[in-house]
């Protein structure tokens, strides 16, 4: 009797010995099922964005002081058009109260590729912490059809003269009086 207790208890633990590893090779395919879904769209992702970024590779690096410049001359190139446009069209005296630096932003980047309007997009963001010019919607629209409407956005000329502040910024430890040849920052 003894014999059939242990032949008994035996095929119990043999029978949940293969429970527990059959339990845990479905987990880990399970696993491997996940990671290879995983890294499927991994590839995919991968091969989407390869030609993109092969694209970019043979994009002229982004320079924001150069669509800086850009900006500003094509500016005051708009400017100029709009006021030919007035002297041709109306009198003399109308033209004073009419002049305006405001154009939109679209005339800036008519004939722009997609990526060269995100640039122009970020120097004038630059151009507007620096002062050059003033960014604004077009007042005449709701707030709705101003985010659905590319063309609301309007660019002020406050300065044409581009000055590169990161290049004539002076921490104050680099200053020196004129008068004494010291540095005005005390050294403690």
């Amino acid at each position: 009797e003894h014999m059939g207790f242990d032949a008994a208890f035996d095929s119990n633990t043999f029978e949940a010995l293969c429970r527990a590893h059959i339990k845990a090779f479905s987990r880990g395919a399970e696993r491997y099922a996940a990671e290879t879904n995983l890294s499927r769209r991994v590839g995919d992702w991968q091969r989407r964005l390869a030609p993109i970024l092969e694209e970019e590779e043979q994009r002229a690096e982004f320079d924001i002081h150069s669509y800086g410049h850009r900006i500003l001359e094509r500016i005051e190139m708009e400017i100029k058009d709009q006021r030919l446009a007035h002297t041709k069209y109306q009198a003399p005296h109308a033209l004073l109260s009419s002049q305006s630096n405001v154009v939109d932003f679209q005339s800036v980047t008519n004939d722009c590729t997609q990526f060269e309007v995100c640039r122009l997009f970020m120097a004038s963001l630059m151009l507007s912490n620096s002062g050059n010019v003033l960014l604004s919607r077009d007042g005449t629209e709701s707030e709705e059809a101003a985010t659905s409407n590319e063309n609301c956005l309007r660019i002020e000329l406050l300065k044409s003269n581009f000055e590169l502040p990161m290049e004539t910024y002076l921490v104050p430890s680099t200053i020196v009086d004129d008068n004494t040849g010291i540095n005005s920052v005390e050294v403690s």
